[in-house]
Formats: C-alpha cells, structure tokens, sequence
C-alpha cells in the first residue's frame, strides 16, 4: 500500500470510529457509494453491535476474574460502556484493554468494590504472563551464587513474573475463582470474605511454571526483594540490601516453583 492509501485507510478509519462512537454516519456518507447510503445507518448500528460483542468478549477472556465478580449481568454493559469510550485502534481484541483498570477504578457505581481495578490489575498481569516469550531455564548458573561477587551477579526470572500491589486481598480473591485447591472447598470464597473483613493488603506474585501461569501472595520483605532482583534487574549485592529478607530461605523454595530462569555474571562490578 503507497503512503497515499495508506493515509486514505487512516482517515476511513478514524471517521468509522468517531461515527461508532456517535451512532451517526456524519463524514462516512462521503466514503459510501450513493446505492449503499439509505443503508449506512442501519449498517453502523450492526456493525457497532457486533463489534461491542467482540470486544465484550475480548474483555472477559484478559479480565476474567472481573467478569466472574460481577457477573454477566453488569459485566456486559460495563464493557459496552468502556468499548465505547476507549475503543480498539488495531485489529487485535486480544490485545485491547489495558485502560480497563481506570476505568473501573473511576467508575462512581462500582465504588462499592473498591478492589476491583487491582483485581483487574491482577488479571492483566496473568494474562500478559500466559503470552509471555518462553524462558529457557539455566539452573546450572546458580552455583555462581556461592563463588561468585554478588555485586557482579543479576538473577533473572522465568516467562512472565511480575508483581501487583494492593491494598486489597487481591491474590486471596483471584485464587478464589481460579487457583483447584480453593475451587475445590465446599465454600472457594470463605478466605476471600475474611481477608475482605480484614481489610488486608496484599502483593500478588504472578510467574508461569512450565505452561500454567501461578498467582501467590507474597510477604513484604520478599516481593520488595523481587521487585529489586527480579522486575529490575538490580545487582544482586542491591537486592539484599532489603531489611529483614533472608536469601538463604527463600532460594530453595524460589527455584522448585520455577520463579527463576538462570544467573547471569557481568565481567566487572555493577552500579548499585
């Protein structure tokens, strides 16, 4: 396609998005064949129908756990609402969503559920984990942790490891619709309505092991650990800087669960 058309596509584009938006054909009717015209509107109407279908649908897949919390009653015209202010500018619905959050977090009938923005936080992190580049695993670079300077080593994390914070139980929450060994108690969300009552914040720790993608609750002097070695990248010798965090007892557990892929050394010492 030359520049010209493509700047063509560019503007149809951006003018069928404006008349999605309104509902009326306005500048479209210029771009529309006079026999196709009578039917532009009702046209529109399909098509933005249809398109909020799909992108409802893309929601629910990245944000599931929003969807179960508030169930196809109100999830549907939420997503209707959100399509219509922040729609899809490419062709991809599964990669459209990520003003969700804010969204949420500032519609006034939801402020019941304060949490629901980090649980869709939450929701976006695990999705962007189960898409994540495969890692290949080095576990025999470890043992640079014993002979090695720990200013000039950087641990690297396995596909998709990140952490959300908040000040809601949202690993608590998410693991209540997802996680077999809460889905599978006689009453999943028993721990969830406690940790709610408790008002209890938490760090969720999203990594994928092998192919399933695993959401834990992490204590504080640990996912700060994480954040320094893992999210970034900091020299080893910084990331133990963390008051109150022993390595020692949080290596062997850290390396059965897949959180790291391998130990990188720089030839020479790293700023801290």
């Amino acid at each position: 396609m030359n520049p010209e058309d493509l700047n063509r596509e560019h503007i149809r584009q951006r003018l069928l998005m404006q008349a999605l938006r309104s509902g009326q054909p306005g500048a479209l009717t210029g771009w529309t064949r006079a026999p196709a015209r009578a039917d532009l509107a009702r046209g529109l109407a399909v098509y933005a129908a249809n398109a909020a279908v799909n992108a409802e649908r893309a929601l629910a897949a990245r944000y599931p756990t929003v969807r179960a919390m508030l169930g196809d009653e109100t999830f549907a015209p939420m997503a209707r609402a959100f399509w219509r202010q922040s729609p899809p500018r490419q062709g991809d619905l599964a990669r459209w969503g990520d003003g969700l959050p804010a969204f949420l977090a500032a519609a006034e009938q939801l402020a019941e559920l304060p949490y629901l923005a980090d649980v869709a936080r939450l929701d976006a992190a695990v999705a962007a984990a189960e898409g994540a580049a495969d890692v290949v695993p080095d576990l025999a670079t470890l043992m640079r942790l014993g002979d090695t300077d720990a200013q000039r080593l950087v641990l690297r994390p396995c596909a998709g490891l990140a952490l959300v914070d908040s000040l809601h139980p949202i690993a608590t929450l998410w693991r209540a619709h997802h996680d077999p060994q809460q889905t599978a108690q006689p009453d999943p969300y028993a721990e969830a309505r406690a940790a709610l009552a408790l008002q209890r914040a938490e760090t969720a720790l999203v990594w994928r092991q092998d192919w399933a993608v695993r959401v834990a609750p992490v204590a504080g002097p640990a996912a700060e650990f994480m954040r320094r070695a893992l999210e970034q990248s900091q020299p080893l010798a910084a990331a133990l800087g963390v008051p109150g965090f022993d390595v020692e007892t949080w290596l062997a557990p850290a390396v059965a669960d897949g959180l790291l892929a391998r130990v990188d050394v720089h030839p020479g010492d790293l700023p801290c």
